[in-house]
């Protein structure tokens, strides 16, 4: 009772009342960000400066393309279109996440039990070093089941 009582008492501004088209549009000055699109729509047509940038805005595909023309986009994409599932997009994201999956857990392994979180040192050759000797001890880790099973039986 007390919390509906809250809400209904809420007091409502000119902006939430002129959002709501109550008439309140009038009594509301008109700040710098309302007038700016206006303005500008009228020095530039926003069409025209589309048609004029469009030409020097790179798509990010096609400056992937440009940079590495024969690399392959493995971002997840979006499986539903206007309701409408797509079954081997849906696949191909989830085997991605898989894949991502196994591969983030590496590294857990590496950063938790050996707290190798941070660079320690300056200087990549002593970093390069410290690197070189998690990822053993990570495989080590990940196998230490199987490897058990082999000293004892």
């Amino acid at each position: 009772m007390i919390r509906e009582r809250q809400t209904t008492m809420k007091k409502q501004t000119l902006a939430m009342a002129a959002d709501q088209g109550t008439g309140f549009e009038t009594k509301r000055k008109r700040t710098r960000r309302d007038e700016f699109p206006g303005t500008m729509n009228r020095i530039v047509p926003r069409a025209a400066l589309c048609a004029m940038v469009e030409p020097h805005y790179a798509s990010p595909k096609a400056l992937l393309h440009s940079k590495a023309p024969t690399a392959r986009d493995f971002t997840n994409q979006r499986t539903r279109r206007n309701g409408v599932v797509d079954e081997v997009e849906c696949r191909k994201s989830r085997n991605k996440s898989e894949i991502r999956a196994r591969v983030e857990h590496v590294f857990a392994v590496i950063k938790r039990p050996w707290d190798f979180t941070k660079v320690r040192y300056r200087g990549l050759a002593k970093n390069a070093n410290r690197a070189f000797v998690a990822l053993p001890l990570a495989n080590v880790d990940l196998c230490r089941t199987r490897l058990m099973e082999q000293v004892r039986p």
